[in-house]
């Protein structure tokens, strides 16, 4: 699948808000990996998917009719709108306390079809470290620049502080421990953080 954009992702966005009000009800979506970090924050770019926690199956009509149309205006594929990420989500992490709300769409109207919530910086920093692909060179390097920034988000300049976020939300991991300090030592030691990394930003 092609990379998409923030616009892109905006735009989409706006269209499941859209068709939730003409249904004459509202969504609420979590949205976690690159499409949340390309949507609150100012360092990820692009981003292959919409990674969302699961809101029910079946999906009522209206949303799978719009998600189905997006694709086809777009040539996304149909799962372009997924909730695949739910089984790798901490179940320690508590809606309340570990999201934020981002933001209500369609945009620059009084009627919010959809709300979108994305994870704090610490919840977002234990999912990247867990899910590390350093083995697939593309994704690898994505995972670690990610992880670099937001290193800089939570000001951690020292391993441990990073594994002691990890574990609070996945404390039974010995072996991604194991893996995340070997990567954290590496990214404090050579890449460090960029310039004023921002998550999340507040400029729907």
């Amino acid at each position: 699948m092609a990379a998409f954009n923030r616009d892109q992702l905006l735009a989409a966005l706006n269209e499941i808000g859209a068709a939730a009000v003409e249904a004459g009800t509202r969504l609420d979506i979590a949205m976690f990996g690159g499409s949340a970090l390309m949507l609150a924050s100012n360092f990820r770019f692009s981003t292959e998917d919409v990674d969302i926690a699961e809101i029910g199956r079946p999906w009522p009509d209206w949303l799978s009719a719009v998600v189905a149309r997006i694709a086809s205006q777009n040539g996304w594929p149909d799962d372009w709108l997924n909730d695949a990420v739910s089984t790798f989500l901490s179940p320690l992490a508590s809606s309340e306390r570990d999201l934020v709300f981002m933001g209500t769409f369609p945009r620059a109207t009084e009627h919010a079809g959809l709300r979108v919530f994305v994870p704090n910086a610490s919840y977002m920093l234990a999912l990247k470290l867990k899910a590390l692909r350093v083995s697939n060179y593309d994704k690898g390097q994505s995972d670690l620049a990610d992880v670099a920034s937001l290193l800089g988000v939570l000001g951690i300049k020292e391993p441990e502080e990073a594994i002691a976020v990890l574990t609070k939300f996945f404390p039974n991991s010995p072996a991604d421990v194991d893996k995340a300090r070997f990567v954290l030592r590496h990214i404090l030691a050579t890449k460090g953080s960029p310039d004023a990394p921002r998550y999340p930003r507040r400029d729907l």
